[in-house]
This record gives structure tokens, C-alpha cells and sequence, in this order.
């Protein structure tokens, strides 16, 4: 089994708010500690930070701890080489085992890209310590070898490819 994000794969990875800033949209992005940011909202029962709107609320929360997604996706490892890609795939198109679970060659990483739209991704599905990631085209899924992922449109239309590396 691959060590696939620098822990064992699948804790939560939780990341200390340093500060906060508005984004092109004027929405509240939390800058964390790792470099990553998230966008903070308040949207119920998703998202509960009714504190965002003020800045005392904001103030309160810098060296609160959440959990970074784009450190829990796992990394491709440094020295591995794009060998493939795949032709565009869209939702008509994908093949059904796809949404069942499937797995990369040995010793193969993937990583899917989407272009337009969105897929959800989940690492070892059916598994108690499975993960779930929405990917988008600013937000790309990775496959490690040995592990099973599925891949399914999550609302409308989607455009996507898969780059395979290897050693």
C-alpha cells in the first residue's frame, strides 16, 4: 500500500488559519498554514461560520484548525513521468466501471483533470476510511496505484482527461 499524502492516506488533514482575505468574488477566503486556502461561507448545514461577516468574528477564528482538502489529495511523487493520456471523456462517454471502482496498472499514478464541469472522485470506495473530493477545473483528483477510485459527474455535463505517470 502507498503512502499516498505524506501521512497514512486518509486522516483528515488539518491545517491552522493564519488569516483571511477577500477573493476576486468578494467572498472570505481563509489563508492557512500549509499555503492552500478556503473559502469560508456561511451555508448551513454545510458550512456553519455565521462569525465571517465581522471582524471580530474573523479574528476570533485565526489559529482555529480545518481541514485542507488540497493536502488531503494525494501527490504524485517526484521522479514519476507523464507516459498517457486519455482522449477527452464526457458524461455520455465514460466507461461504467468507472462508477464502480477501478484501479491504475501497478506502479501507475493518474491524474484526472477536469475541464468543464465537475466529477466526483472517492478514494477506495466502499471502504470506512474512503474519501470523497469534488473536482472541478481548478481542482484535480489523483490516482495511486493499489488503491481503487470511482469516478461519476456530479451535476450536468463534464469534460475531462486522465494524464498517466509512471517511474
Amino acid at each position: 500500500m502507498y503512502d499516498v499524502s505524506g501521512n497514512d492516506g486518509f486522516d483528515d488533514m488539518q491545517r491552522v488559519i493564519e488569516g483571511f482575505h477577500l477573493d476576486r468574488f468578494q467572498e472570505w477566503v481563509a489563508e492557512l498554514e500549509c499555503g492552500h486556502e478556503l473559502q469560508m461561507k456561511h451555508n448551513p448545514p454545510y458550512m456553519e461560520c455565521r462569525w465571517i461577516g465581522t471582524g471580530k468574528g474573523r479574528q476570533e477564528h485565526i489559529g482555529d484548525s480545518v481541514e485542507c482538502v488540497d493536502c488531503d489529495m494525494p501527490k504524485i511523487p517526484d521522479g514519476m513521468t507523464l507516459v498517457d493520456t486519455s482522449p477527452v471523456y464526457q458524461r455520455s462517454d465514460m466507461p461504467s466501471e468507472w462508477q464502480d471502482g477501478f484501479s491504475t496498472e501497478p506502479g501507475v499514478w493518474a491524474r484526472v483533470v477536469v475541464k468543464e464541469g465537475m466529477l466526483q472522485f472517492v478514494i477506495e470506495p466502499g471502504v470506512a476510511a474512503s474519501r470523497g473530493f469534488l473536482l472541478d477545473k481548478g481542482f484535480a483528483g489523483v490516482m495511486a496505484p493499489d488503491l481503487t477510485h470511482s469516478l461519476s459527474p456530479a451535476m450536468g455535463d463534464v469534460l475531462f482527461y486522465i494524464e498517466y505517470y509512471s517511474a
